[in-house]
């Protein structure tokens, strides 16, 4: 069960994320040039790494909680999640930028795909994830 510090740690990285990428992105719009609007940028960029490795931590920490059974079916949802998308990208840019072709970006196809299999497992708590993964088929009594 996660306590009640955890939850205010996590409240607080999200309203830091969210106030930090709103006054970033008006920094950036807007075309503040000061030194101390880019070093707040280049802060918020360090933050957003080490908020994202955060992240990945914890769902690799969650991921370990999970049953065999569920990791896999994640395994295959992400596979194909990723080609789907890898396939309308690249049909995408064969349609309407040939120039393109050469790249092959997979870097949001990637994201994308990680970001829908694994996303629930930020924000449920433990016992909710392994009520979820086991269905009634795969009890056994």
């Amino acid at each position: 069960m996660i306590s009640k510090k955890e939850k205010l740690i996590t409240m607080l990285l999200y309203i830091f994320f969210l106030i930090g990428l709103l006054v970033a992105m008006s920094i950036i719009l807007t075309d503040i040039d000061t030194p101390n609007s880019l070093k707040f940028v280049i802060g918020f960029v360090i933050f957003l790494l080490l908020f994202g490795l955060f992240q990945m931590n914890l769902i690799a920490i969650n991921v370990k909680k999970l049953p065999g059974f569920d990791i896999k079916r994640r395994i295959l949802k992400f596979a194909g999640t990723f080609v789907f998308l890898m396939a309308v990208s690249y049909t995408s840019n064969y349609l309407f930028w040939p120039e393109r072709l050469d790249n092959l970006d997979i870097g949001a196809p990637l994201g994308l795909a990680l970001g829908i299999t694994f996303y629930d497992l930020l924000f449920k708590k433990s016992e909710e994830r392994q009520s979820h993964a086991v269905s009634p088929q795969h009890k056994t009594n």
